[in-house]
């Protein structure tokens, strides 16, 4: 009896270890399938473990067995980055250990399932091309920044060089143009204006430089025949006088560049130019030099909406001077630019925001074509409670960014442009503060930064410049308006306020572009322009002229390494509209005209 009871306890017990290791259901022992139990045994030893089940309805699937093993380092890396490719799971390679060594039937089944399997044999993919403008960017070869100054390089015209033909034309064209104005370098830079301030030291009159006739140019200086008119003698006294450059030129535009130099720099702080503005906007039309200072004919900005071919020329302007100033190593990595025709020109009604949204996208999309990985930075709300929110002009502004079409999509031509959710990609969008700069942000586009009634933009703003130049990022104003606004409990206050104005002074001008009114009340007539680029570095003021059924912009005045004054700005432009034709030209159809260009070419292409 008691040896009975003893067997069936032990049956009882080998029963239910088969169940806890096996998905085979008790009923199948019970009625006696040893095939059933032969089979999970032999996967228990194999090393299979079973998915949970109910015991009453298991059944042993190949499918839903995985092998228990450690993985190593290499084989963690791999499965880590399959993931992050496509959200996959990396099948397991098979391993051999000596308890496997006898495997079974259904060991061989699962075996062949997981070599069969392409995730197992898959090989790490390959990063995605970048794609820009339908043109695959090299991932080897030269640096990206290195690809944008060859291609600021190449756009760069060059002058005449300046042999003897030439010379003779500059000589010819001086003598016509400024004449005795010249006399100015003169009295500044060469022996001349020292003799003659220590000869009229005592007594005034003594000895006068009077006249001033240029005789020959060459690429290191230039001679002067100067008349003096001395006491006592009724004729004029010549002596010969020898102007150098600053430095040596082998062109056109070189010569005109030093001459606008000597210009414009005072030999004392405080004291005049060498050569009044007025004169100096002769220069820019120096024979043999190239026109990048003309304004296209028949723009009529006092008319919105824009042709579409006056806006690509102010979007081209201005993403041809960002390049130009990311790819000069000297500029600093802070950067502001101001364009403000009407449809840009925040404070007025006639704002377009689809204007200043086409600006960032062509500044944009030129810079990533050269492989720079480009953020464009809106802000976002700022203030507490009640005064929470963001400026008027640049509400809704984020959401439109990723809305416009960048033609990124799927057989477009910037295809991949943007990447997955603007994160990865060469172009992609963000807010202000210093957490929002990557490590492999290249350039940072900051859309019209403003400070709000209780909330200065200052602090985030410069966390940001901060992050980004400490990395050797550039940092790039787009019509940025810092000044305080008054605010209550000492926000803005004048604790601090120099600091502001010193963080705002710190960001150096690429691009200047602006309208001069009559006033500031209607902003009508538009009376002329001032722009400044920084390929040049030249503020030229231009006076606008309406006749012929059209208008122009002519130069009347040049700056160089200054602000013009609002004195010398009005001194140079009167207050009413001028009226004239073109020089040589019809106003009617002019060839370079913005709307009717033969090549679709603006002049400082």
């Amino acid at each position: 009896m008691c040896r009975t009871i003893l067997l069936l306890c032990l049956s009882h017990l080998g029963l239910a270890l088969l169940t806890a290791k096996s998905p085979v259901s008790c009923s199948s022992l019970a009625h006696g399938k040893g095939a059933v139990a032969r089979r999970a045994h032999a996967a228990a030893a194999a090393g299979y473990v079973p998915q949970p089940h109910s015991c009453a309805s298991a059944r042993l699937r190949p499918r839903q067995v995985q092998l228990v093993m450690q993985l190593s380092e290499d084989e963690i890396k791999q499965k880590l980055s399959a993931l992050r490719r496509g959200g996959r799971r990396l099948a397991t390679p098979a391993v051999t250990s000596p308890s496997t060594a006898a495997a079974s039937p259904l060991d061989g089944a699962a075996s062949a399932d997981v070599a069969a399997s392409p995730q197992a044999s898959a090989a790490p993919a390959a990063p995605a091309p970048n794609i820009v403008g339908g043109t695959v960017l090299p991932t080897d070869g030269p640096a990206p920044i290195e690809r944008l100054r060859t291609a600021v390089a190449s756009r760069r015209a060059e002058g005449e060089p300046l042999d003897e033909g030439a010379a003779g034309r500059v000589v010819e064209f001086l003598n016509a143009e400024l004449g005795d104005e010249m006399l100015g370098w003169l009295l500044r830079w060469t022996e001349v204006g020292d003799k003659a301030r220590r000869r009229n030291m005592w007594s005034r009159g003594s000895w006068t430089p009077c006249t001033a006739t240029l005789t020959s140019v060459s690429g290191a200086a230039l001679s002067f025949r100067v008349g003096v008119a001395v006491r006592g003698r009724k004729e004029l006294e010549h002596v010969e006088s020898e102007l150098p450059l600053p430095h040596a030129v082998e062109t056109v535009d070189g010569l005109r560049d030093e001459l606008l130099r000597l210009s414009a720099e005072p030999a004392d702080k405080g004291s005049e130019p060498a050569l009044a503005p007025g004169s100096s906007a002769a220069l820019l039309r120096l024979p043999g030099a190239t026109d990048d200072w003309s304004l296209p004919r028949d723009l009529w900005l006092n008319t919105t909406p824009y042709p579409r071919e006056v806006r690509e020329m102010v979007y081209s302007d201005v993403a041809a001077a960002v390049q130009a100033a990311v790819a000069d190593p000297a500029c600093p990595r802070r950067m502001r630019l101001l364009v403000a025709p009407p449809e840009l020109n925040m404070e007025m009604d006639s704002y377009r925001v689809g204007s200043m949204l086409e600006l960032v996208r062509k500044v944009s999309l030129d810079l990533a074509a050269c492989g720079l990985r480009t953020r464009v930075c809106v802000q976002g709300s700022m203030g507490e409670g009640v005064l929470a929110g963001v400026p008027r002009v640049l509400a809704g502004v984020s959401k439109l960014l990723g809305m416009m079409d960048w033609q990124a999509g799927e057989g477009e031509p910037n295809e991949g442009l943007l990447g997955a959710g603007a994160a990865d990609g060469l172009v992609r969008f963000g807010a202000i503060g210093g957490e929002e700069v990557a490590p492999d942000d290249d350039v940072l586009l900051v859309l019209a930064p403003q400070s709000m009634v209780g909330a200065p933009i200052v602090p985030p703003l410069e966390a940001l410049s901060e992050a980004a130049v400490s990395q050797g990022s550039a940092v790039v104003l787009i019509n940025p308006l810092l000044q305080d606004r008054q605010s209550s409990s000492g926000v803005m206050g004048v604790r601090g306020r120099a600091e502001r104005l010193a963080f705002a002074e710190s960001f150096a001008e690429i691009y200047h572009f602006r309208l001069l009114y009559s006033g500031t009340t209607f902003m009508y007539p538009i009376l002329g322009a001032l722009r400044m680029a920084r390929q040049d570095g030249r503020r030229v003021l231009y006076r606008r002229l309406e006749g012929g059924g059209g208008e122009q912009y002519l130069p009347v005045g040049c700056w160089v390494g200054r602000e013009p004054t609002p004195r010398e700005m009005s001194e140079l432009l009167p207050s009413t509209v001028g009226s004239g034709e073109a020089r040589g030209e019809s106003a009617a159809a002019p060839p370079g005209s913005a709307t009717g260009s033969a090549d679709g070419r603006m002049p400082w292409d």
